[in-house]
């Protein structure tokens, strides 16, 4: 593949309304000289490699005192949350309450391509309230997309919903995500 990009609706999601009022003028000063410009519109995409660098920059200076595994994951349970301002996220984390677990889970590659150009997607189910769930995701991004698909969980009415990191290398990753209530 080309380039991988992410696309506005994460960026928007993260920086624009997870974040409003939380960056501080030095961290946007920061993310303006790595490439995103929370001054200007969004760009139509950013590398995968900016994105990183961004999200790399604004767990350090918002969670200073957390490991960087918590700080991802925080970002990432953040940027659901201000997803769920936008105009794509309103609707889709909507139907994703309808939906409930399993299905939220079976329409994740559409989900996680409205935020990206690369992510691969691969479930399988482990018991009637639980699955391990394998994303392409390099890096630490394991647990920015740990904390969106807990977030996302619990949005499609997981209760108690969990996702641990079960195992990983420097591109991809597999995790357990579980809940309480069997809903199909």
């Amino acid at each position: 593949m080309a380039d991988r990009l992410v696309f506005p609706p994460i960026v928007e999601g993260l920086f624009v309304r997870g974040l409003s009022g939380r960056v501080s003028p030095l961290l946007r000063q920061q993310l303006r000289s790595e490439g995103l410009d929370l001054d200007r519109p969004l760009l139509p995409a950013y590398t995968l490699e900016t994105w990183i660098r961004c999200v790399t920059l604004t767990a350090k200076s918002l969670h200073p005192h957390e490991p960087d595994e918590v700080a991802w994951r925080l970002l990432g349970e953040r940027m659901i949350d201000g997803y769920r301002d936008t105009l794509m996220g309103r609707a889709l984390l909507g139907v994703m309450k309808l939906l409930g677990p399993w299905r939220m889970l079976s329409k994740a590659q559409h989900g996680f391509r409205t935020s990206n150009n690369y992510t691969e997607v691969r479930i399988t189910e482990t018991g009637p309230t639980e699955a391990e769930v394998w994303l392409n995701e390099p890096g630490m991004l394991r647990y920015f997309k740990q904390g969106v698909m807990l977030a996302m969980s619990r949005a499609a009415g997981g209760v108690a919903a969990t996702v641990d990191v079960r195992d990983f290398d420097e591109h991809c990753v597999t995790y357990r995500v579980a809940w309480k209530e069997p809903g199909r």
